[in-house]
């Protein structure tokens, strides 16, 4: 039985725990929700700024930060950071005996480092302006683009890592007002898993965080907009053009959340014989980059097909992406299909949970959308999964009113939009 432990500080903090037996290693992290989601046009890309600065061992404003991450560095602790459209996590992973540091090291990144130097905030911007110029650069974006053309510039449809004209323009008050308002106990989990002691993990969680102030969160109203749109960039030289189709979908918290990841897989994960990796790669040598994904947020949720292609080739490929949607509508799946991908995504489940931060990452983002996390439930829901449960969600899903386009690159949008056809 998967064994989680719960519990609410009394600022408001919320700790989650789950204990593997037999092991010495431990992962532990801090999840808070402020993502990209929750800016302003103002502020788009600051959560992420936030974010370098928070985990940079130079602020001055708060020297013993530096020194407890060199004494967990010394000790082959590894740590990193993340910024996605909902949250912002720091998190830490290594040997059991140095959860007391980590700990310690996690309550003075979101308690201590409440103001930052002027020359921390620009040396960090510039580094966050040259990732940012590299994602722009690249047809990596296509993904976020997609929930963009879903959702609209606002809400999840926002970009992670926002507006480079914002993040030089930020100062430091605009930086410091964000964190005061969202880096509080009530707006914060903090996630445990590994080779630890119940009892003994919360006593020193008490004793680092009790001291966390318990101040009012910023209330955050949700906005998209009302239906699904295009997003094209024509600004690029090349011959290759990236095109995905999106479909907006329901929420993490949802039911039919596996039955959408059994679809994306059939239709179009690389590593299997998906039908659009089949059509377009194998048997016409249209593009090399096939794939497809799933974006699950708290309230709502993205499916994407994607491809990069020859500027030539894109009514082509999505000429094929429609006509197998077209089918998929009309005719359902095989049960070699099913079966095969249900078999895959229990086994990536499993293996998943193996890797400590594949875990805690897991477990961060359950908490976050305010649902305890079951490996049984999970095997369960992938288990139970047949025809007539993905059929049903492929007529809710593959309609016109729910989906969306990117494209990246120099074709002819009007022809693709043409092909847009699923009614």
């Amino acid at each position: 039985m998967y064994d989680i432990l719960s519990v609410y500080l009394e600022n408001g903090l919320r700790v989650i725990m789950h204990k593997i037996p037999h092991v010495r290693t431990m992962a532990c992290g801090i999840w808070i929700k402020q993502g990209s989601k929750h800016e302003s046009d103002e502020q788009n890309g600051l959560s992420h700024l936030i974010e370098h600065l928070m985990i940079n061992i130079e602020n001055d404003n708060n020297p013993r930060f530096k020194k407890l991450i060199n004494e967990v560095s010394s000790e082959g602790i590894v740590y990193n950071a993340g910024t996605t459209k909902e949250t912002t996590s720091y998190y830490f992973t290594g040997l059991s005996n140095m959860l007391e540091k980590c700990i310690e090291t996690l309550s003075t990144i979101v308690i201590d480092n409440k103001t930052f130097t002027k020359e921390l905030i620009e040396n960090e911007k510039k580094v966050v302006t040259q990732e940012t110029i590299s994602f722009y650069s690249s047809f990596n974006q296509i993904k976020e683009r997609t929930s963009q053309s879903l959702w609209g510039n606002v809400g999840v449809g926002r970009i992670i890592v926002g507006n480079i004209e914002n993040v030089n323009n930020a100062k430091s008050d605009d930086l410091e007002n964000i964190v005061k308002d969202s880096y509080t106990p009530e707006n914060t989990t903090l996630v445990i898993v590994g080779g630890i002691d119940y009892q003994k993990t919360l006593d020193i969680i008490e004793e680092n965080f009790t001291r966390w102030e318990d101040t009012q969160t910023r209330k955050y109203k949700e906005i998209v907009d009302s239906e699904p749109g295009i997003y094209f960039n024509s600004n690029r030289s090349g011959k290759s053009t990236a095109i995905s189709i999106g479909f907006r979908t329901p929420s993490y918290m949802d039911a039919e959340r596996t039955n959408i990841d059994i679809i994306a897989k059939i239709l179009g994960d690389v590593s299997l014989e998906s039908r659009l990796v089949q059509e377009i790669r194998m048997k016409k040598g249209l593009a090399y980059s096939i794939g497809a994904f799933t974006s699950f947020y708290e309230n709502r949720g993205t499916l994407g097909f994607t491809a990069v292609c020859e500027n030539e080739s894109v009514n082509e490929v999505v000429k094929i992406m429609m006509d197998e949607f077209h089918k998929v509508k009309n005719e359902g799946f095989t049960d070699k299909e099913i079966n095969r991908v249900k078999k895959v995504l229990e086994t990536r489940t499993l293996l998943d949970l193996d890797d400590l931060t594949s875990q805690l990452k897991f477990l961060g983002k359950c908490s976050s959308n305010g649902q305890l996390f079951s490996l049984e439930q999970e095997i369960r829901n992938i288990k139970k999964i047949n025809n007539e449960s993905l059929y049903n969600t492929v007529q809710d899903i593959f309609v016109e009113e729910k989906m969306g386009l990117a494209a990246i690159g120099n074709c002819d949008v009007d022809q693709v939009i043409s092909l847009l056809k699923l009614n």
